[in-house]
């Protein structure tokens, strides 16, 4: 099984990479979801920090009770059942099993951050009184006892050992998700697009898209439409401090060319034929198995969605501002 998986910067367009490949009769697909339980907070990056590059006789324990939480969240919520919708049951059941073969201790013991999650101050105020009380107590014979141990996981396991457990991981979830058992499968933000490097270390056999999209678009999708300020979007001098800032990595970050590719959306798009071709040959998947070509991406009507300066001539000045300070990022579109 191949896995096929787009990374972008929120607004980019990767749903249409999403959906290219769902045209395809050899490969599955999972819907628009961002399944990010390797690189969020608390994820396997985090997981490998700690367990591997930062190893201490603390570090080891907290992160992998942080990363179980996360995704006990995740996937073993009663209120919150996306990953539950794709996997059922498997994802934490997983995550359970990934998580025994990394640990090589399990115990009881505790340290101040267990205190600080479980209240902070106010569990230290909580545990003194009650060993105040418990002290007290003693001199009747009552008992009265704070339980001050928790579970501890400790582990020193190296690097390589580390990546086969998450590779074997990894592809028991994205696995549980191929129900039609198909040669591909195709699933939305498994990865970042900084620090590919790494990341590519947890996968048997992944191909990333790395999307991109004119500055100007993004900003003025955001500004005057969605308004969802998950990125800052009200004044154009924010946005593009903040646009820049997220692709400053690829000043030094060379990607390899075997696994990753980088993709400007405006040419599935402009250039689609020429486009959809080379991302099939970097794939690796049979041009026969198109199928249902242009059922979820017709570039006639993504058109609508781009070189939106002409849509909103009201936000001129704005646009201009961008288009002096991110020149070297804009999309050069057809006359």
């Amino acid at each position: 099984m191949r896995i096929i998986t787009c990374a972008s910067y929120f607004g980019t367009g990767s749903s249409a990479v999403t959906d290219l490949f769902s045209e395809f009769d050899n490969c599955s697909f999972v819907g628009d979801y961002e399944f990010r339980f390797l690189h969020d907070p608390d994820g396997v990056r985090d997981l490998e920090y700690h367990l591997i590059d930062n190893n201490n006789r603390h570090n080891t324990s907290n992160a992998i009770k942080r990363f179980l939480r996360y995704t006990k969240f995740l996937g073993a919520n009663p209120f919150r059942k996306v990953y539950r919708r794709y996997m059922g049951d498997e994802f934490y059941k997983y995550t359970l099993e990934y998580v025994d073969r990394l640990t090589e201790l399990k115990t009881e013991a505790w340290w101040h951050y267990d205190r600080m999650e479980k209240g902070g101050v106010f569990d230290y105020i909580d545990s003194a009184i009650c060993r105040m009380g418990t002290f007290l107590c003693k001199k009747n014979n009552i008992t009265l006892l704070k339980p001050l141990h928790e579970k501890a996981y400790f582990s020193a396991i190296g690097r390589e050992d580390f990546y086969r457990y998450t590779r074997e991981y990894t592809e028991k979830v994205i696995g549980s998700m191929n129900r039609r058992h198909t040669d591909f499968i195709m699933v939305d933000q498994l990865v970042p697009p900084s620090n590919l490097e790494r990341y590519l270390n947890y996968f048997y056999d992944i191909k990333v898209v790395v999307v991109d999209r004119d500055p100007r678009d993004v900003f003025l999708l955001d500004h005057v439409e969605w308004k969802s300020r998950v990125i800052p979007s009200k004044t154009a001098e924010e946005f593009c401090k903040w646009y820049e800032i997220t692709r400053r990595h690829r000043k030094s970050e060379r990607y390899d060319p075997e696994r990753v590719y980088f993709l400007q959306f405006e040419d599935l798009i402009y250039r689609y034929e020429e486009t959809v071709e080379k991302l099939i040959e970097f794939v690796g998947i049979p041009g026969k198995n198109h199928v249902a070509r242009g059922k979820y991406l017709d570039p006639a009507l993504s058109v609508k969605n781009t070189n939106l300066k002409q849509k909103y001539p009201e936000c001129r000045e704005k646009v201009e501002y961008i288009e002096e300070k991110l020149g070297g990022y804009l999309y050069q579109f057809p006359q």
